[in-house]
């Protein structure tokens, strides 16, 4: 489409997002507004890393039309794990989902990251379709890494050991990603939030 651009961009440096993010998570997945700007705030390029796939079309106002989370994979440098993948009702089935799913794989890879996981409970079907597989879970990481390490090392010392998890690379190209790109069984919901006092 002429004078249509799509980019993916890191929230942390692009702020005026975040609102138009909150929404989109919020619509799908109930949260507190408050709750949610302060997650998304969060976001760092040394990850967790909040992501929007923004439409730019000519004479109009940018668009978020997308969204996703990459996070660590705890005690696995080499693996990231995506999360709260959404594209807005209105623009869903016209290829945005697979679009963001590339631009976030894109994004992992220029991190370095080889492996990438993601948990869903009701889209194998289109995950499958992109390449994915079922796997063993794995546990992904949140908070901040400085974060992290102190934490890890407090407890077990392992912060910076490496687990593969039997995993293979992904190499780029549909065809291999089937056997280098995983999908982990669904973790339990967070605790639903405490009424108000």
């Amino acid at each position: 489409l002429s004078g249509l651009r799509m980019e993916l961009v890191e929230l942390h440096d692009h702020p005026e997002y975040i609102n138009a993010c909150c929404n989109i998570l919020n619509n799908q997945w109930k949260r507190s507004h408050a709750a949610r700007f302060h997650s998304l705030s969060k976001s760092s390029s040394n990850l967790p890393a909040s992501l929007a796939l923004v439409k730019h079309k000519e004479g109009q106002e940018s668009q978020v039309v997308g969204y996703s989370k990459l996070c660590r994979v705890l005690h696995d440098d080499k693996a990231c794990f995506v999360e709260s993948v959404i594209v807005v009702p209105e623009e869903r089935g016209k290829g945005f989902g697979r679009l963001v799913m590339k631009l976030t794989e894109d994004y992992a890879r220029r991190k370095g990251f080889t492996r990438c996981y993601l948990s869903t409970h009701d889209k194998e079907q289109f995950y499958r379709g992109i390449g994915y597989t079922v796997c063993p879970p794995v546990c992904g990481i949140s908070g901040t890494m400085d974060h992290m390490e102190r934490v890890l090392r407090l407890f077990d010392g392992k912060a910076s050991e490496s687990s593969p998890q039997g995993s293979k690379s992904f190499i780029g190209g549909c065809s291999q990603k089937a056997t280098n790109m995983k999908v982990v069984n669904p973790l339990p919901p967070p605790p639903p939030p405490l009424p108000p006092s």
